[in-house]
């Protein structure tokens, strides 16, 4: 659907001044939108108001989402050996969800924990460096994780927020979409040949895209999740995210046109060129390409469900915070 009030702002100088010396591809675009240190849309302490008003997580809507993984983490520390278990969030954002899951954990259960929140931009998360009964080590990259500790490790909506490509199939074959400065100074869309290696990530999945149909990926997916499986030597990893698999996320008929989304006051747009730095860009992630990642570096995949249906199963409905009845929430 169209802005309710159409975007007239000025482009960010840093944007400007490298769009005036070249094109930009659209995945470098979303790179510095969503995390220069000076602009981007996730990077500054200051953001978290504009976001709020944007989206809101799980972990916004109802603290009962930290409570029910808080049941899932005093479970985990239970069945651990008597010593010190690691409780993790990567792609903590300002540390709410790893600070609410040590909160509501079982007292007995929260002294043989240690707390890691892991994000790339570590700004936010100041605030949130010690706790009440508790302790928040925080870090950029999972090799801050210990690597002697059982670990279960949990992630909401970190790979959707990778920057990615915009990729869309010609009959002359594989072009990447890149942004460009337009003569009255606005931003515009051009098609370069993709580079290999995308071409060789559909090629390598057996999927073929149709003339005229566009993909969005992020290379990053893939590589991430196994340097993340390979810092989890004994433990359990739990990811929330938007995607579907394989099959589901490149079938023409569904989404001829991608995923690519932009999030502005509640309300999903596809003007991805408009407010750089002012909206939250996303796309669906391709769960299959985690599931192949981490089954590479020798961990087996559980389970792979809905989070609602996973939220009941470990126990969400039997938090305080909650007035819903179960009949309610079945039916």
């Amino acid at each position: 659907p169209p802005d309710a009030e159409p975007w007239t702002g000025p482009l960010p100088n840093p944007l400007r001044n490298q769009l005036e010396q070249s094109d930009l591809s659209f995945r470098d675009f979303v790179e510095a939108s969503l995390y220069d240190p000076a602009w981007g849309y996730y990077a500054s302490s200051g953001s978290r108001a504009n976001r709020s008003a944007d989206y809101a997580t799980s972990v916004e809507i109802s603290p009962a989402f930290s409570f029910a993984l808080a049941r899932l983490a005093d479970e985990f520390v239970e069945r651990a050996e008597d010593g010190l278990s690691g409780i993790v969030d990567i792609g903590c954002g300002d540390g709410a969800l790893i600070a609410g899951i040590a909160a509501s954990m079982q007292p007995a259960m929260r002294a043989r924990a240690a707390f890691f929140g892991i994000d790339r931009s570590l700004a936010r998360s100041a605030e949130r460096r010690a706790g009440g009964n508790f302790d928040i080590i925080f870090g950029s990259t999972p090799e801050i994780l210990p690597q002697d500790l059982p670990l279960l490790v949990f992630s909401n909506e970190l790979y959707d927020a990778f920057p990615f490509a915009r990729l869309v199939q010609r009959a002359e074959g594989l072009n990447e979409l890149y942004v460009h400065l337009e003569a009255d100074g606005g931003l515009g869309w051009a098609e370069r040949r993709a580079p290999e290696t995308y071409a060789a990530y559909f090629e390598a999945r057996g999927v073929a895209l149709e003339i005229g149909q566009f993909a969005d990926i992020a290379l990053d997916w893939e590589s991430y999740y196994m340097g993340v499986c390979g810092a989890v030597k004994k433990g359990v990893i739990v990811t929330f995210d938007y995607g579907f698999p394989q099959k589901q996320l490149f079938d023409v008929r569904i989404r001829r046109y991608g995923t690519a989304a932009a999030y502005f006051r509640h309300g999903v747009h596809r003007d991805l060129l408009s407010r750089p730095g002012g909206q939250d860009l996303t796309a669906h992630v391709n769960f299959t390409d985690l599931e192949r990642a981490g089954e590479r570096a020798g961990a087996t995949t559980l389970l792979f469900t809905r989070q609602a249906r996973f939220l009941l199963s470990i126990g969400i409905l039997d938090s305080p915070l909650l007035r819903v009845s179960p009949a309610y929430v079945t039916n």
